[in-house]
């Protein structure tokens, strides 16, 4: 036997038991609050991990029983803690995909913890006491705020553009403009979302410009469906040229082909004052398309869905799906959405804004009011760095309005010899995680999109560091 090879071995005799590491005291409180075959199975894997480093070479010394102990209870330690965790959106993004998208209003977060230690009627008629559907309570709502006949929910709007694809055209052809096979985050592809559902792509047209003829042109017996999909997170702008929805509609119609139109946002205007230049669930609606999809955590301000309208004809054609039970949506999706639809419906001076609404219309003056007294707080926790309040911008986010941004009110941070990676890195690695950005070597903070509470929660961070 080579000295390498009995080395080795010694090595590996020298690693401790299992029941030495369980009786070690850097677990003696973690024994008392995990069970003891959870933690008997990480101590084993912690002893694979070290003996495998042993015989790769990446470690030349094994550890003591403290030591993998000490490891174990890290471990545990953060298998215990809260997967989500509350966390300061200062990017200035509203609608951050990865920081959860859109607040809810004050109204649905109550309905989500109203139902979240209760039973509820999410599946029964409380008037003849039989089994219903889980969306049926959310239908009335839409109705009344949009003039739909017909409305089903499922999980998000790539479900939806999936089971209407795969209910209504499977094996057969569907027709959309190249100007629209986009993609968007997490690498949603208008294509393979169409091939996916077992469904036949016929692509007209060219990227800028695509005309009603066009679509009439590729219209055969084996057509199922138009496909219309906004562009929510890119323009072409220039030498461009759509045909125009109410002609679709009517195309569509003429030979017996329904035409949907994916929104993405869901943009419902508020009633009174100014409006975004985005598309509008209302007036989508009114150029008669056969059915309508949209997102419910974008623009609308509610929880993660997505919200199909339509003709009633073929929305129970979706609920009749096997997909559409697959793609269904929870009680704490329906208790959320419902209060944020009610919230829509209430006049604009009857309730307050929802909660990403009030960002979006929040004026400058309230921001540098916020930003000073951050600033004050933040002198306090770091006399010695240096902060400045500038006017920028923000944005909307989540795949909405690419070309718009709204006013916003900077606070950078110059930490003195404390660069501006290493300071986003300790902020977002605190409880709560504090996320601003740096840029051009500048750590930055977006007044826009904080929260009440944040300026106390950023300066109590700032204090920590």
């Amino acid at each position: 036997m080579s000295a390498d090879k009995q080395r080795l071995n010694e090595l590996l005799r020298q690693l401790p038991q299992v029941e030495a590491v369980l009786s070690c005291s850097e677990l003696t409180a973690t024994l008392a609050e995990f069970r003891h075959d959870v933690v008997k199975r990480l101590v084993r894997g912690e002893l694979d991990r070290e003996r495998e480093d042993l015989t790769t070479g990446r470690s030349s010394e094994p550890r003591i029983a403290s030591g993998v102990a000490a490891a174990v209870a890290r471990r545990l330690a953060e298998l215990g803690a809260p997967l989500l965790i509350p966390t300061v959106n200062a990017t200035g993004i509203v609608l951050h995909t990865n920081l959860g998208r859109a607040v809810l209003c004050p109204e649905a977060q109550r309905a989500v913890a109203d139902v979240a230690g209760a039973y509820s009627n999410l599946e029964l008629d409380l008037e003849t006491g039989k089994r219903t559907r889980r969306d049926v309570t959310l239908e009335p709502l839409l109705r009344a705020l949009t003039g739909c006949e017909a409305v089903t929910v499922v999980n998000n709007n790539s479900a939806a553009v999936f089971l209407i694809l795969s209910a209504l055209a499977q094996g057969r052809e569907v027709i959309t403009s190249r100007g629209e096979l986009v993609e968007i985050g997490g690498s949603y592809r208008v294509p393979d979302v169409v091939r996916a559902s077992g469904c036949h792509l016929v692509e007209v047209g060219t990227t800028n410009r695509t005309r009603l003829a066009d679509y009439e042109a590729a219209i055969t017996e084996q057509t199922a469906l138009i496909l219309k999909t906004h562009t929510s997170n890119y323009r072409v702008i220039g030498f461009t040229e759509e045909a125009e929805l109410e002609g679709l509609v009517e195309l569509g119609r003429r030979h017996g082909v329904p035409v949907f139109v994916d929104l993405g946002s869901g943009y419902l205007a508020p009633e009174h004052g100014a409006r975004l230049s985005e598309l509008e669930v209302l007036d989508t609606l009114s150029a008669g398309p056969d059915l309508v999809s949209f997102s419910g955590d974008k623009l609308l301000g509610g929880p993660q869905a997505g919200i199909v309208l339509g003709r009633s004809e073929l929305v129970l054609r979706l609920r009749k799906s096997p997909l559409w039970r697959v793609l269904r949506i929870d009680k704490f999706t329906v208790a959320a959405l419902g209060a944020t639809i009610a919230q829509q419906l209430r006049s604009r001076g009857g309730a307050p804004e929802l909660t990403q609404r009030a960002h979006l219309a929040s004026d400058l003056a309230g921001q540098r009011r916020t930003a000073r007294r951050l600033t004050r707080l933040l002198r306090q926790a770091q006399p010695n760095w240096d902060f400045q309040v500038t006017e920028g911008t923000g944005f909307y986010g989540g795949g909405s309005l690419p070309e718009e941004s709204v006013p916003a009110i900077l606070v950078s941070v110059d930490a003195k010899g404390l660069g501006a990676d290493e300071l986003d890195e300790q902020l977002r690695h605190g409880r709560p995680p504090v996320v601003g950005y740096a840029s051009g070597g500048v750590y930055t903070l977006n007044v826009l999109t904080l929260l009440k509470g944040d300026v106390e929660a950023i300066a109590r961070r700032f204090g920590e560091l």
